[in-house]
This record gives structure tokens, C-alpha cells and sequence, in this order.
């Protein structure tokens, strides 16, 4: 999948020693689990498993026949899926073969088309768990005809739960959801019922109930956009027990790697009134997530799609726990941050007037003087993005007048520090 969308430089795994998201992998915070991966024809497919390091010979006749070596060695020949008749599944299962049948498939016409399908449809069922074979499936949904897609259904009904927790069909389900007829995706989106939250806890059956929520919502806002509310309610209706296993396990499912990102989904993409629901569950635990290595991508969203009242929540939170406490947290920073960048003015000066407080330094006796909790965050590996983000966001005004002033008077002072030295690069600029 796209998951989907970088930020700088630290977020690639820079600076901050890799922010990881829920599958491993640094990434853009707050977008987890949206890797690019190999698709057959060099670009990012959807999502699903890792691609296998070999893919066994083809099936067909044992062994690669003369033609498809003939093939591989006619590198200025003009080939057409004629060429190719009566070889097509031994192609498909090709990797070089697979890849000029998608590119055929995408400007050749009619007969051409149905000269592959008349081949694939026999062997769909092994075609569409293949590593290649799974693409050329796909790019008949995209480009075959309504008889075709809709033979192609025919062959998806009572194998989408199988279907979908497989390493590469699931990337068939997801297109087929992407590009087959509104009237038939309401039999197919029934077969997850009852199963909603096994395919959540699948590597490839998430990325599949992602797909499920984005489409619907998508189809969903089209036809209210059109006028028809009553076919706007039926595909928001097709995923309504989607919705509804999710937020009954809300707080589970946000800490757990591909749990997080079908929550993400919803508040991205679903209708302002499930939207509301999924904010008001979330709302339940936003102590406990703010600093879980899954959960604080679920308050990043509340905070980026969520209403100003979900953001004072989340400001008091950080308020009661310490901004430098939090703030010096791997994950529980980033909450931090998108706080900063999508508050109020009043929510972000909130924070300022924290950054301004007088703590004991460390290590200090007591009575000693004290330091300001900004002159502590700048020093440290986290807490310093904090800052710096603070200073790109916050508007003129009495805050910003305090803490620019309290940084400079001690700019001298923080070239000492190493991740200090960011801050002091932004107060000359």
C-alpha cells in the first residue's frame, strides 16, 4: 500500500536513532506500516507479505518451455499475447513473462485480453497466490472488461477470508475491492463477518480491512458529494461491522502493530459520525497510549483528525505527566510534537508557559538555583525536536518573545551540547 505518506531527515531514520513504526521500519511518525514493496513491474504494490527469495519453476510442462526462452532472448522482437497462446499461465508464473502481460494487458484490446483470460481463468486459483501470476489478476480487474471482472468475482466468493491472509492474494482482494462493480462488493465485504478481528491480527488480512474502510468511505463521500444520501448510507452500511468490532477493542487493537493503523484508517477516512464514535473510545485511554510504541500513532491521528476538545485531553495529560518527562520519551515526543503542530494558538502557548518553568537542575541539592525546563528538553537526544518544532509553529506573541529570549541568553552556554546545537542554528536563522 501507499498505509500510506517524509518529514525530514530524522524521520528516515536520522536523528532521532530510526522513530521506528509498527513494522520495524523508521518512517514518517504517525504513518506506520506503509511499506513500499515489489510489485512485478517496479512499482510500489499493495500491501500484503514479503516477497519469497525464490520463486519455484513454473508448473506448466515442468520446467520453462522453448518459447518462454525464446522470449527471453528476443529482446527486440514486438510480442503480442498471440505470440504467446496456448503459454499463457507459464508466463504468468514468469517473472519477465508476468511483466510483459501486465504491460500488454494495460493497452492491448479486447480479443488480447480475452486471450489471456481465456487461459488465467481455468488456473486462477493457483494464479492468484503466485508471486507473478498474482499480478497479471490484478491488472484484469484494472483493465478487463465487466464480463471478466465480474468472472473474477464469481471466483473470490467464499475464499476472501482464505483469500486475504495469504501473502500475495490479499493484494488481489484488495484490488478486486479497488475496481469491481459497487453492486458486487456487498457479498464479498459480508464474508468478513464474525472475522473482522483475526484479519487485524493478520500481516496481510490488516492491510485487507484497511482497504475495506478507505474504499467504502471513499465510495461512500462520492455519492453524497453526487446528491444520493440514500447510496451514501449503503456503503457506509457494507462496513458498519467493521466498525464496530474495531471500537469495540479499541484499546488492544491500538497497541498492537496492525491494529493501530485499521484505527488510523477510520479516523482518516470514515464519516463524521463514526469518526465521533471512534474519537469518543479513543478518548477511554489516551493516558495509556500516549507513550506506547503503537498507541501514540493512534494519539497522533486524534490530534491531526480529532476535535479541539480531544486536544486539550491529550494537553492536559502532558501537562499532569511533566513536559519534560514526556517530552524525553521516544514515542510519547512525537505526541508532543503533533500537538504543537495541529493545536489551537492557545493550546501551543499552554505548552510554551510549561517549556518556561523552573525545575531544580539535576543533581542539584536542594535550594540550589534552578533551570528552565527548555534549557533541559534542548539538551536532550528527543526533546530537542520538541523545541524546534515549537519554534517553527508558534506565532508571534508574548510566548514566543519569552522563550526566544530565554534560548539566546543562554545560546553560548547550549553550543556545549551536542543536539543543542540544532536549536542554536534555528535562533541564528
Amino acid at each position: 500500500l501507499a498505509a500510506p505518506q517524509a518529514v525530514g531527515g530524522r524521520h528516515q531514520g536520522g536523528g532521532r536513532g530510526g522513530k521506528g513504526g509498527p513494522n520495524g521500519k523508521s518512517m514518517e511518525r504517525g504513518t506506520p506500516g506503509r511499506v513500499k514493496r515489489w510489485n512485478g513491474v517496479g512499482m510500489g504494490g499493495m500491501g500484503g507479505g514479503r516477497r519469497g527469495a525464490d520463486h519455484p519453476k513454473s508448473s506448466v510442462g515442468g520446467g520453462a518451455s522453448d518459447l518462454l526462452d525464446e522470449f527471453r532472448a528476443a529482446k527486440t522482437r514486438n510480442w503480442v499475447i498471440g505470440d504467446i497462446k496456448g503459454h499463457v499461465v507459464e508466463f504468468c508464473q514468469d517473472q519477465n513473462g508476468s511483466r510483459f502481460i501486465q504491460q500488454r494487458l494495460e493497452v492491448a484490446g479486447t480479443p488480447e485480453k480475452e486471450l489471456v483470460m481465456e487461459e488465467v481463468l481455468p488456473t486462477i486459483r493457483l494464479l492468484r497466490n503466485d508471486v507473478f501470476g498474482n499480478y497479471v489478476v490484478q491488472k484484469l480487474l484494472e483493465h478487463g472488461t465487466s464480463k471478466m471482472k465480474s468472472e473474477i468475482k464469481d471466483t473470490l466468493e467464499g475464499e476472501m477470508l482464505s483469500l486475504s491472509v495469504q501473502m500475495y492474494g490479499c493484494r488481489v482482494v484488495q484490488k478486486a475491492l479497488e475496481t469491481l462493480d459497487d453492486d458486487l462488493l456487498p457479498a464479498l465485504l459480508a464474508e468478513f463477518r464474525s472475522n473482522v478481528l483475526s484479519c487485524i491480527h493478520d500481516q496481510n488480512g490488516n492491510h485487507v480491512v484497511q482497504k475495506c474502510i478507505e474504499v467504502m468511505c471513499s465510495k461512500s463521500k462520492a455519492a453524497a458529494a453526487a446528491g444520493d444520501g440514500e447510496m451514501s448510507c449503503f456503503m457506509t452500511d457494507q462496513i458498519q461491522f467493521i466498525v464496530d468490532d474495531v471500537l469495540d477493542s479499541v484499546a488492544p487493537l491500538s497497541c498492537h502493530p496492525y491494529g493501530c493503523r485499521v484505527l488510523q484508517r477510520i479516523l482518516e477516512h470514515c464519516d463524521e459520525e463514526l469518526k465521533l464514535r471512534a474519537l469518543d473510545e479513543i478518548g477511554k485511554c489516551h493516558r495509556s497510549l500516549l507513550d506506547d510504541q503503537y498507541g501514540n500513532y493512534v494519539i497522533q491521528h486524534v490530534l491531526q483528525f480529532g476535535r479541539s476538545v480531544d486536544r486539550d485531553s491529550i494537553l492536559q495529560i502532558i501537562v499532569e505527566n511533566g513536559l519534560l518527562a514526556l517530552s524525553r520519551q521516544k514515542f510519547a515526543s512525537n505526541v508532543v510534537e503533533k500537538l504543537l503542530k495541529y493545536g489551537s494558538p492557545r493550546q501551543r502557548n499552554a505548552v510554551v508557559r510549561e517549556m518556561l518553568k523552573k525545575v531544580p537542575n539535576e543533581g542539584a541539592n536542594e535550594g540550589e538555583g534552578g533551570s528552565s525546563v527548555v534549557l533541559l528538553m534542548v539538551r536532550d537526544a528527543y526533546a530537542n525536536y520538541v523545541v524546534q518544532t515549537t519554534l517553527d509553529v508558534l506565532s508571534e506573541g508574548e510566548e514566543r518573545r519569552m522563550l526566544l529570549e530565554e534560548l539566546n541568553r543562554h545560546s553560548t552556554q547550549l553550543r556545549n551540547y551536542t543536539f543543542a546545537k540544532h536549536i542554536v542554528a534555528k535562533l541564528s536563522s
